[in-house]
């Protein structure tokens, strides 16, 4: 990796990576937990929050935020994770949204720029099937805050599993599923990325199930990809 031969702008941060759990008021049920954490370092530690009730019109939220980072910082186990408890009285389907917003710092680039390939890239899994991270040039303005590019993986059909079958119909007896972020920064990307900043969000919902069919498409090969509300079928 190339440095700057100015020794105020070599790169002298420790990463920090923050995480808060962002509950939306629908959500704010009985049993329901909130959790931060917080961990420093070259990314040996990881972190992970409480279980979520997770019910119709009660989406489930959380949160990460990367910023100050130094090439290699984030080669250990720091990742994020969001783990939801399907608690309806009834069958539902359930999505995970992957929304990632993004600002550049010093050195001019966006941190996460939606190349899959340079800067600040994430993976993420339920334990089985790989979810989809957004991509491409990106957004600005709408609820996209000021100064940001944003990015967005709308309503990607989860599952849980059963023996390593995977199911797409959840009750309140299915069992808690977990999805884990794990971001990469290798020591390879060049100082474009300095003083950079990116919040990735993880926001699963749920719809009840029959007499609702999944739309057309939507099926279990389709697991972690996107499934786009059709007719009556509207992610809660």
């Amino acid at each position: 990796m190339s440095r700057s031969t100015n020794p105020a702008r070599t790169w002298r941060w420790r990463a920090t990576v923050t995480a808060a759990l962002v509950v939306s008021s629908a959500a704010l049920v009985t049993g329901l937990a909130y959790g931060f954490f917080a961990s420093a370092g070259s990314g040996d530690g990881t972190a992970t929050v409480g279980t979520l009730a997770l019910g119709l019109n009660a989406p489930a939220s959380s949160s990460c935020t990367y910023s100050n980072l130094t090439p290699g910082d984030l080669a250990g186990l720091n990742q994020c994770t969001l783990a939801v408890n399907y608690t309806g009285s009834v069958p539902a389907y359930v999505s995970l949204s992957v929304d990632v917003s993004s600002s550049a710092g010093t050195g001019g680039g966006l941190l996460f720029n939606g190349s899959g390939s340079s800067g600040l890239t994430f993976a993420i899994s339920d334990g089985h099937t790989s979810f989809e991270v957004p991509s491409g040039p990106g957004s600005t303005g709408g609820s996209c805050p000021a100064g940001d590019t944003c990015w967005t993986s709308p309503d990607d059909l989860a599952a849980w599993y059963s023996g390593g079958a995977a199911n797409l119909d959840f009750t309140s007896s299915s069992p808690v599923v977990t999805w884990t972020v794990t971001p990469l920064f290798p020591t390879s990307a060049g100082n474009t990325f300095e003083g950079g900043r990116a919040t990735l969000t993880l926001t699963a919902r749920a719809v009840q199930g029959t007499p609702n069919p999944l739309p057309v498409g939507c099926d279990l090969s389709t697991i972690g990809q996107n499934c786009p509300a059709s007719g009556s079928f509207v992610w809660g």
